[in-house]
């Protein structure tokens, strides 16, 4: 199939899409035109057939009529011997001889023929003994009563043409049944054809249209390794070339950014961790005693620089899970197994706050990267313990829903507006009520849970509070096979 549409493939997407509408169109058309000129036939055939009946049958009839004319002129001119009854007995039987001949032209059934034949034969026979002067009055007279026999005659045959009109309409209704079977199997033959066309067609269409939509899915997914080919028609090949220029100008420039970052992690954390040891030297008094005040600014100094080393390291985490480059071996995950050691993780910290957990886990295994996996149930807990307030609960969901691992992580704290619920996963982002309380933080945890989980190719999403409940909801979709190990 695939040999057969390269050689019908047209240049272009339009010339590619008038060739295939016009090929579809054909077979119909054949049919459309089949049924036109059947059913122009069948209605030229009933229309002839109607007007043949209709004439016998009015001919037939007026015979009758004419021999009951031509006997009572015989009998007047018998009776009366006038010339006049003569002659308009003669103009009968010449006008009767000219309407058997219409009658014998207009039939063509051999047993209505015959019986033409010897109504005229009989007509005739009489006509010649009337006119005949060697034979005397009495037998004339004989022969005229000749004309009641083919007066019967006449009126049989018009009987017999009035009963061809039935006839005629079984032809007419077996013709049409014909005329439909033919229709019908004509467009049993040529309406698959078309069909099979027009799915030809859509397919040299949505081919490469499909492998369009997957090659920009990859880019968007920062898949930057696969060469992008789109085969089908020269527009669209050529829109191929182009995305995958984009490809590799996108892969350079993502090698450039994590160069760059690298680079820049590294700078940045060389003078800062000079910063920080000379400020806790200072804070140590071995360079000298300091006063009240120039202890509380080395303080400040230490835990400025503590905060800042952290934010870089968060950032530098963030782009390692964000570089398409980075290839972390996937395996079987216990989730169980890492939201218990999570949760064990932060056992003083829960209790520094009198925080509980209410724990919910059901076995779930799934097939994925084990570091990123434990950063989301990390991040997740790290934010529902910060925002947590003092004697909180937090509640912590994990189940397998069909062929997902479902996790879901609620606090009591002071939750996330639903028009900001959106943009809590985007990297720096922080929600107006921890700015309002002022608690701290980056704004990179939830963005990057957000990339571990689509790099599982799962959804992260913000949920409304359950019932009688507040504080922020977040739940976490990823497929159980969510990569190939």
């Amino acid at each position: 199939m695939s040999r057969l549409a390269s050689s019908l493939q047209p240049g272009s997407l339009f010339k590619l899409v008038i060739f295939g509408f016009i090929l579809a169109i054909v077979p119909l058309f054949a049919t459309a035109l089949f049924a036109f000129f059947a059913v122009d036939d069948l209605a030229e055939m009933s229309k002839k057939t109607v007007n043949e009946l209709v004439l016998e049958t009015q001919k037939s009839r007026m015979l009758i009529e004419k021999l009951a004319v031509m006997e009572r002129k015989a009998r007047h001119y018998l009776v009366l011997d006038d010339a006049s009854f003569q002659l308009d007995f003669e103009k009968g039987h010449a006008e009767l001889r000219v309407l058997l001949d219409e009658l014998a032209a207009l039939t063509e059934r051999p047993r209505l023929d015959k019986t033409l034949d010897e109504l005229a034969d009989q007509e005739q026979e009489i006509y010649l003994k009337v006119m005949d002067p060697l034979i005397d009055k009495a037998e004339k007279e004989k022969a005229a009563e000749a004309f009641g026999p083919v007066s019967e005659k006449a009126y049989e045959l018009w009987r017999r043409y009035s009963g061809l009109v039935n006839d005629e309409v079984i032809n007419l209704e077996k013709r049409s049944q014909d005329v439909q079977q033919g229709i019908l199997l004509q467009s049993s033959v040529l309406l698959p054809i078309s069909i099979v066309l027009i799915s030809l067609f859509i397919y040299l269409i949505v081919r490469p249209v499909r492998q369009i939509e997957s090659a920009i899915k990859g880019l968007g997914s920062g898949d930057y390794d696969r060469p992008i080919q789109v085969s089908g028609v020269k527009d669209l090949a050529k829109l191929g070339e182009r995305l995958d220029w984009l490809r590799i100008r996108l892969r350079s420039l993502e090698e450039e950014k994590q160069r760059f970052l690298r680079n820049v992690s590294h700078e940045l954390k060389t003078p800062l961790a000079t910063i920080c040891e000379g400020a806790e030297l200072l804070a140590d008094q071995l360079v000298g005693e300091l006063n009240t005040e120039q202890k509380d600014i080395a303080d400040i100094l230490i835990n400025s620089s503590h905060k800042l080393d952290k934010l870089i390291e968060q950032f530098v985490n963030y782009n390692q899970i964000t570089d398409p480059s980075s290839d972390a071996a996937q395996e079987l995950v216990d989730m169980r197994d890492v939201v218990q050691s999570v949760i064990e993780d932060y056992q003083i910290r829960l209790r520094s706050k009198g925080i509980s957990v209410n724990e919910l886990l059901w076995p779930v295994e799934v097939v994925g990267k084990p570091d990123q996996l434990r950063t989301i149930v990390d991040n997740l807990l790290s934010n529902a313990v910060k925002y947590s307030p003092a004697g909180g609960e937090i509640r912590v969901t994990l189940r397998q829903v069909g062929k997902h691992m479902q996790m879901e992580v609620e606090d009591e704290g002071p939750g996330i507006d639903p028009e900001e619920r959106f943009q809590v996963f985007q990297p720096f982002y922080k929600v107006r009520a921890s700015q309002e309380a002022g608690v701290p933080g980056t704004g990179l945890g939830l963005a990057i849970v957000c990339e571990c989980v689509v790099a599982h190719h799962g959804h992260v999403e913000a949920m409304e509070p359950r019932p009688n409940r507040q504080g922020a909801r977040i739940k976490v979709l990823i497929p159980l096979g969510s990569g190939a190990l």
